[in-house]
């Protein structure tokens, strides 16, 4: 085997060569791999509402996108695709590049509901990942003021002498859910109207083109407040309004594509835990009867969905609800 001689100061020399050499290879390595694995977030963030403006997921989001943009360094901007009464939406962000820069603000009645209600969806749950859970609101009943009733059982009373028509948010919704399961409990006897959203849902019951609404109450509060429509029952304590265990509170989560990087998720994760630990923040929401509601992590957000979404499935099942 041929050896290498030194002679003099030859072997020092060679060895900080090789030392050199060493140093531009390994820096040179690093540089690619971190070519190749970009800093996340670089450029804006979509987040998805898959209803038009105004509805309690339209209102969150906005709640939380300027906060965000501060924590994240770049713009996170809303965007409503309303439609199907979120089918939409979240398939939209389903086909979306699973890179985090397209996130969506989901609830209740997508995930837990939807899927179990409405035929031929174009995702599955499994086509989601949660990055976080976000809130909890009350869900209320609420009517136009004209109508003889000052609380839930004289509505249930006065639909069995005359039609009461009740709005929701959309075929599949948990507003249409609620309405089905008031009548089941108490017997009431009401025409579903389903409308596009939460917004033409509110405008119809203060038009009058229907008596009320089922929706949640960061969607109600406004006009509840100015007396143009009057609640009178709700999921929760709000108020001097009252309390009925009829009435299912809805949740509401932050989903990515499935295939989003882990890193990224726990970096999304980490900046909704300090959104929802601002001062300024939770006061906002919870004068919207909204209540943060965070879980460490996201793989618990994402346990705590797919059990909810099953829980939903058997009560679909039972009711034998269906949207075409």
């Amino acid at each position: 085997m041929y050896k290498f001689h030194f002679h003099g100061g030859s072997k020092k020399r060679f060895m900080n060569l090789t030392r050199g050499l060493f140093a531009v290879v390994f820096s040179t390595a690093v540089f690619s791999a971190a070519a190749q694995t970009p800093i996340f977030p670089a450029s804006p963030i979509r987040l998805v509402v898959a209803f038009p403006p105004g509805g309690p997921n339209d209102v969150l989001a906005r709640a939380f996108a300027p906060k965000l943009s501060e924590i994240l360094g770049v713009s996170v901007f809303v965007e409503n695709k309303g439609g199907a009464s979120g089918v939409i939406g979240t398939a939209f962000t389903v086909n979306s590049k699973p890179d985090g820069y397209t996130i969506t603000l989901a609830s209740t009645g997508i995930l837990s509901i939807g899927l179990h209600t409405k035929l031929n969806l174009p995702y599955r749950l499994s086509d989601l990942t949660a990055v976080a859970m976000v809130a909890a609101s009350a869900s209320v009943i609420a009517i136009n003021p004209t109508l003889p009733a000052k609380n839930l059982q004289e509505l249930v009373a006065l639909s069995k002498s005359r039609q009461i028509s009740i709005a929701s948010a959309g075929n599949g919704s948990i507003s249409h859910l609620n309405i089905g399961l008031i009548q089941e409990v108490m017997g009431g006897d009401f025409l579903h109207v389903p409308y596009t959203g939460a917004v033409p849902a509110i405008t119809g019951v203060i038009s009058g083109q229907v008596d009320g609404t089922i929706m949640a109450y960061a969607a109600l509060s406004n006009m509840i407040s100015q007396g143009r429509i009057r609640a009178i029952g709700s999921s929760q304590n709000i108020g001097s309004i009252e309390v009925s265990p009829a009435i299912v509170s809805p949740w509401y989560a932050v989903m990515a594509p499935a295939k989003t990087p882990r890193s990224t998720i726990k970096t999304l994760h980490a900046a909704f835990a300090k959104v929802l630990s601002d001062p300024e923040i939770i006061a906002r929401i919870e004068r919207l009867g909204i209540d943060p509601f965070v879980l460490p992590t996201p793989e618990e957000a994402d346990a705590y969905i797919r059990a909810d979404s099953s829980r939903w499935a058997a009560i679909v099942k039972t009711s034998g609800l269906k949207v075409e």
